[in-house]
């Protein structure tokens, strides 16, 4: 594995070249088709890499990854900071961890948003005994503990933040479509049960919406 921090050139050059693509702004669907520029080495046509924007409410053209294959930039858009990844994760340790995560489960084979569920179930007057950052707190605890086993980890403490819907049009293969999704941003404490299955989260991901830029699970120690 490779973990890596990409930062867009902001040189004049550099910037001519992007101009196209970042014409209405660097949305989930623009960063993924940018990003693929930087991996077309992949072993196969999957995806090999991870990634998150530097911040959660906008797209600035800084991202973290974390790939099978080292980023390659042939373009000359970017400063790349990569190195090998491979951390030595025990049993029983205890690590900081931040995961950008799309907040969807599945009932009776339909999915939902569960900060919209919970504020539904709650009803106008119960949302407002809670903050926004509460409600996501609860939203956080309710997508994370059925996959705490699945990832090899129990969540000690975790906060969570900058919920957010994004919404743009996306082409491939020469058809657009409408995009949507929420992101929600998680940090915390967890601990460590099953220390292969946490070694394999950190590249494979955690939950949906992967290409838009969530399920990147970092850690280090705490």
């Amino acid at each position: 594995m490779h973990i890596s921090r990409l930062f867009l050139k902001r040189d004049p050059s550099s910037l001519g070249k992007l101009s196209a693509l970042l014409q209405g702004g660097l949305d989930a669907g623009r960063s993924h088709r940018l990003l693929w520029t930087l991996f077309r080495d992949g072993a196969d046509a999957s995806r090999p890499f991870l990634f998150r924007s530097g911040d959660g409410n906008q797209v600035d053209g800084d991202f973290m990854t974390i790939s099978s294959v080292p980023p390659k930039d042939e373009a000359d858009l970017w400063r790349i900071e990569s190195k090998p990844f491979d951390p030595h994760i025990a049993k029983g340790q205890s690590l900081a961890f931040k995961l950008r995560l799309n907040p969807i489960l599945e009932s009776k084979g339909k999915r939902y948003d569960v900060v919209a569920k919970i504020k539904r179930e709650l009803g106008p007057s119960g949302q407002r005994a809670f903050s926004n950052d509460e409600i996501w707190e609860m939203a956080a605890k309710r997508w994370l503990e059925p996959r705490a086993e699945r990832l090899g980890v129990s969540f000690k403490a975790l906060r969570a933040d900058a919920y957010q819907l994004h919404r743009f049009d996306y082409e491939k293969n020469g058809v657009e479509s409408k995009v949507s999704f929420a992101s929600l941003d998680v940090s915390g404490l967890l601990k460590v049960e099953e220390p292969e299955a946490l070694k394999a989260a950190l590249l494979s991901g955690a939950g949906k919406a992967r290409a838009w830029g969530c399920g990147l699970l970092l850690v280090k120690p705490a």
